[in-house]
């Protein structure tokens, strides 16, 4: 057996050790261009900061664009195709992800580094190894800059990495990186909904007549105190949890803190906190499980299901959207909040109205988003397991029939 030096793994006979430094011809972070956001423009080549930097996974919002006058200054910087990208400053160190093709030309700030293979390891091993939480224990081990968490390049140069042979590091690669691929599907495709029912609801409320939302819908006000839950186990719904992909978590009822509100079977939960967000979510629970949702959402219901989908289409409305942000309390950007009785005061199309089609298909819409999520969940719980164990040696993949 191979021993992994500093991590005391144990690796399979075949494999190699090697240091970041000798398996990659780039490492190094990026800059902030003289003047700030001041550069940014509508188009042009992207500048990724780590809010875009996620494990497994690029997210395009919120990415900026510079002027090529200002992409030429951190030329020294560009990124390019398979390169692996790790945040290196701050809450999200260690958040490691390939760079999409289709963000390139692209360039990256400072709390961003670039990790380019020189052809002895294969992008995608490289990666999926970063993210190992082994792996991660280990580097935060050598993070620095007293309150604020870092690692340098020369720590990056110095990390130990396992090297299988490269037909096995494309198996490796190839299998983890399949689930990946099915998950990112499944949030296009849960995008797309969400898309196609704000158009549903654009559409077929222009005609409509309009009313109070709480006329289309009814508030759930019943309070619970989950510690007289006793050894529950309960569905979560909270801001966080809808922020790292609209799943409730499953958690002990005991560890929840504060009173809830209680969510029935199914219904819409509409965040009162900074409503500049989009922050709504349709909740549907599992049988036999409590369901509880923070009292920063207004849990709007229906006694007929079929009008929960007119709910969420009012909801969606564009006019009540933009209307949602103005009626906010607070002077803090970070804590504005909307009272329950100003958010169903607002007018909205009455789409009880509508016909019964456009109903059932929004309904239709909601539970193949919802069925989605939970596939992801699965496929990501899998990943998550698989991982360890793949880049440990633990479980072995057969080269053979394998495609890079």
């Amino acid at each position: 057996m191979t021993v992994l030096p500093g991590l005391n793994l144990e690796l399979p006979s075949s494999w190699s050790v090697a240091t970041l430094a000798e398996v990659t011809s780039k490492i190094g972070s990026g800059a902030t261009p003289r003047g700030g956001s001041s550069v940014y423009v509508a188009s042009g080549p992207a500048l990724i900061r780590s809010q875009n930097v996620y494990d497994h996974e690029f997210k395009s919002e919120g990415l900026a664009f510079l002027s090529q006058e200002a992409a030429t200054t951190l030329r020294g910087v560009t990124v390019e195709s398979g390169d692996v990208l790790i945040n290196i400053t701050g809450d999200s160190i260690l958040r490691t992800v390939i760079v999409p093709d289709a963000v390139l030309p692209a360039r990256v700030n400072q709390h961003v580094a670039i990790v380019r293979s020189n052809g002895k390891i294969h992008p995608g091993f490289l990666q999926k190894w970063l993210s190992v939480p082994l792996m991660k224990t280990y580097m935060l081990g050598y993070s620095s800059g007293g309150t604020r968490k870092a690692i340098t390049k020369g720590h990056l140069q110095s990390f130990p990495i396992p090297l299988p042979p490269m037909e096995e590091q494309r198996a490796i690669a190839a299998t983890l990186g399949a689930l990946d691929d099915k998950i990112e599907s499944n949030r296009r495709a849960v995008a797309s909904i969400s898309d196609l029912l704000d158009a549903q609801s654009e559409k077929f409320g222009a005609d409509l007549p309009t009313v109070p939302l709480g006329v289309v819908a009814t508030s759930v006000k019943d309070t619970v105190n989950p510690s007289k839950l006793g050894d529950a186990v309960v569905d979560h719904f909270s801001l966080p949890a809808f922020d790292s992909g609209a799943r409730p978590e499953r958690v002990a009822a005991t560890t929840i803190k504060s009173n809830k509100l209680r969510v029935p079977q199914r219904a819409v939960l509409l965040s009162r906190l900074n409503p500049r967000f989009n922050r709504t979510w349709w909740a549907s629970t599992r049988a036999g499980t409590s369901a509880l949702a923070s009292t920063e959402f207004l849990v709007l219901t229906s006694e007929d299901g079929l009008e929960l989908g007119a709910v969420w289409l009012a909801v969606r409305d564009p006019f009540f959207r933009e209307e949602l942000p103005k009626r906010v309390t607070g002077t803090s950007g970070s804590h504005q909040r909307v009272r329950p009785d100003d958010v169903l005061a607002i007018e909205v199309p009455d789409f009880r109205g509508a016909a019964s089609e456009v109903k059932q298909s929004t309904l239709a819409l909601l539970t193949r988003a919802e069925s989605l999520r939970i596939e992801s969940d699965r496929l990501t719980a899998l990943r998550d397991t698989l991982l360890p164990e793949l880049l440990s040696g633990h479980m072995r993949i057969p080269a053979e029939g394998v495609v890079a």
